[in-house]
């Protein structure tokens, strides 16, 4: 489907756009009309918007039973300060040849050079692909691509392609992502007379404390993609009146996973302190976080977040093909390497299995960083580069 544009320009313009167009986690739908637009215009064979807002469109080729499979994901995270921002985040500005704004790297560059790349591909392509574009991933991996594979398209992809951004390296696995919901219930009290009740603060407080220093001695490692993690990042107790101590309280933690670990080994620890907290007369629950999603289409999932890690075999011919193709028109020094965080690879690669591989445009460093920004020259040569990873999967 050759068509007679500047598929450079073309891309810096969308990705610009997309930029300039909010879309937090849940309230993807105008970038997701706006994608369906750009689309329509380069003339895909067929093009969908599914109950969970994702887009998925389709270029037809000869052979449709394993397709190749571009994947991004339209939300981003929440700017933050703006005024730590040099310019405004939502600008889509473009400063010394750099495009900023927030998800600039994650992931909007990255969806504008796959939509291009189509304009690249000859009229007639031996195995088909789609653009599969969805909405949740940065609360949910894999949840949003799941339901477009399984419901939509329905074929096992010869090769998933993640546009995730990997400085034009290719990445082939991650720590895989869950979260922990632990929760104490206490005794209300006045707070002068503290005695009377029993704290949750002060027990979720200690219960932190003593995870977090049982984790550093047990925590694992594996050679290609580092360490476990294990950071609590939310609080809340209840009540929320300053003379009276509260008689409940919440964190999460956020765990970062390796491929053998499971549910049960990671809530090892959590159960023992618990059980230790417990003895003072508190009553706690330590589980893997469930929690219902809102797609801007108005449907609700009910989610368990326990995202599998997964690694691809770097001897793999499909990883050796992608290095080969981006070393041949995009960037000789290209190497093979790993994401620090978490993707929709979760589902594809760590439930599913398919062959899946990670190449994208700007440093993931600055992913959900303020002043997040992508030089144009990356969002050129990945242009050139799904356009040419198609072709090799062909």
């Amino acid at each position: 489907m050759k068509l007679m544009v500047d598929s450079v320009k073309l891309a810096i313009e969308i990705a610009k756009d997309l930029i300039r167009t909010p879309s937090l986690s849940g309230k993807e739908k105008e970038v997701a009309y706006y994608i369906r637009d750009v689309l329509s215009g380069l003339g895909v064979d067929s093009l969908i918007i599914d109950e969970l807002g994702n887009v998925i469109a389709k270029v037809e080729g000869g052979q449709n039973e394993n397709p190749i499979i571009l994947e991004g994901h339209m939300d981003h995270v929440e700017p933050g300060n703006k005024d730590i921002w040099k310019v405004d985040p939502y600008s889509g500005k473009i400063v010394d040849n750099k495009l900023y704004g927030r998800g600039a790297i994650d992931m909007k560059s990255s969806l504008a050079s796959m939509i291009s790349s189509v304009t690249l591909l000859p009229d007639k392509i031996e195995r088909t692909v789609y653009l599969v574009f969805v909405t949740h991933e940065e609360t949910a991996e894999g949840v949003a691509f799941k339901h477009a594979l399984e419901n939509t398209i329905r074929k096992k992809p010869y090769v998933v392609i993640l546009g995730e951004a990997t400085n034009l390296n290719i990445h082939i696995g991650h720590r895989g992502r869950c979260l922990i919901e632990y929760v104490v219930q206490g005794k209300t009290a006045h707070a002068s007379m503290p005695h009377l009740g029993l704290n949750a603060l002060s027990a979720i407080s200690k219960s932190i404390i003593n995870i977090l220093e049982a984790f550093e001695k047990t925590k694992s490692y594996h050679e290609k993609l580092g360490y476990s993690t294990l950071t609590p990042t939310v609080i809340e107790c209840l009540p929320k009146v300053t003379p009276q101590i509260p008689d409940y309280c919440r964190a999460i933690f956020d765990r970062r996973i390796l491929p053998y670990e499971t549910e049960d080994s990671i809530l090892h620890i959590f159960q023992k302190i618990k059980e230790h907290i417990e003895h003072e007369g508190f009553k706690i629950r330590a589980s893997i976080l469930t929690e219902e999603l809102r797609f801007w289409t108005g449907k609700i999932v009910k989610v368990k977040d326990f995202f599998k890690s997964w690694i691809l075999d770097e001897k793999s011919m499909y990883v050796r093909k992608a290095l080969n193709t981006i070393r041949a028109h995009v960037k000789s020094s290209a190497t093979i390497g790993y994401w620090k965080f978490s993707t929709d690879g979760v589902y594809s690669a760590g439930e599913k299995s398919y062959t899946t591989i990670g190449f994208g445009p700007g440093n993931e460093d600055l992913a959900h960083q303020p002043n997040e920004y992508v030089p144009l020259k990356h969002i050129e040569k990945a242009v050139y580069g799904y356009a040419n990873l198609i072709l090799t999967f062909q």
